[in-house]
């Protein structure tokens, strides 16, 4: 079971990871919506991006550690996880990139399905590369690094904006 302090830690990062991306992407030109709750929770769309009337959805990821993502098969509740959301794009905020590690969802779906070993672990020490499933809970998640993003085709890095830095 997440702790109360766990999910608003959780919720806090990844907000400060969507004022991030959506500063990246007007720097970009991008024009930047918001998700309704709705598109957010079931579609897994964050922001739509929209430039020369073509729109894509995006479902940001922050809360990672150093040159580490977790890749969501099955969520908690057993249904599909993001990574076979709405989102055309996912943006994983890392720092040590200086920016988004950004990279088609589709592309990473096919990544994820023929890198990853259809075997489970027990223990999210052993996840690198293997499904795994938390104590009590339905999900069926991954551990990835940057390094897998980077040999990812669409992988791109989306620069914070430098005014970020100054406020």
């Amino acid at each position: 079971m997440i702790s109360q302090q766990r999910r608003n830690y959780s919720r806090s990062t990844g907000r400060v990871a969507e004022v991030r991306f959506k500063r990246a992407a007007e720097g970009l030109g991008f024009d930047v919506r918001k998700s309704t709750n709705r598109e957010d929770i079931h579609m897994h769309v964050d922001f739509w991006l929209c430039i020369n009337g073509k729109e894509w959805g995006v479902d940001v990821k922050g809360n990672n550690l150093p040159d580490e993502v977790w890749v969501e098969f099955m969520n908690v509740s057993g249904k599909d996880g993001w990574m076979y959301g709405d989102a055309h794009i996912i943006a994983f905020d890392m720092p040590e990139e200086g920016g988004f590690s950004v990279v088609n969802r589709l592309d990473l779906v096919e990544y994820c399905e023929k890198n990853v070993e259809d075997v489970v672990v027990n223990s999210k020490d052993d996840a690198y590369l293997k499904k795994y499933r938390r104590k009590d809970r339905q999900d069926m998640i991954t551990k990835l690094n940057l390094l897998d993003l980077r040999k990812i085709k669409s992988y791109r890095v989306w620069e914070y904006l430098k005014d970020y830095w100054l406020s």
